[in-house]
């Protein structure tokens, strides 16, 4: 049995707490989808610091620090490689398969790579180990043969 002056429906404080749910779900979903998007563009930069080092490392991988052990090279995109190295052994002569002294002096250093790229931050300075080396042409006095 009904009442004669109640109608079916919401009232307007149900409405209101509906919808201030409503706005609180709406926002923590919000937040969680800007706190994404921030993570994503964090991981990108991480990528692109890790792409650039990549890069740096193949360069100075070809590098001989004996001959070079200071320089600079430009990578793609306008970043700016520079190494500098520091000699961590003593020279030594190489020794060939039948135990005599090789045609090379060789040497251990620590080369420390630093990337600078304009408009973004720069990847942390990287430290490596490279072995540097001389070709040594001598010419053997008796024979004439270069050793």
């Amino acid at each position: 049995m009904r009442l004669r002056g109640t109608r079916g429906g919401f009232t307007l404080i149900e409405a209101l707490v509906a919808l201030a749910v409503a706005a609180l779900t709406l926002t923590a979903i919000f937040q969680l989808q800007v706190q994404m998007a921030r993570s994503q563009q964090r991981a990108q930069a991480v990528l692109s610091q890790v792409a650039l080092q990549e890069n740096a490392l193949a360069l100075v991988r070809d590098i001989n620090v004996m001959e070079r052990p200071e320089g600079q090279m430009s990578l793609p995109g306008g970043a700016i490689v520079r190494w500098s190295a520091t000699a961590i052994g003593e020279k030594r002569r190489n020794v060939t398969e039948a135990s005599t002294s090789g045609r090379y002096e060789v040497q251990l250093f620590e080369v420390s790579v630093e990337i600078s790229s304009p408009g973004r931050r720069s990847p942390p300075k990287l430290t490596i180990e490279r072995l540097g080396w001389r070709r040594l042409d001598s010419v053997d006095p008796v024979s004439g043969q270069a050793f």
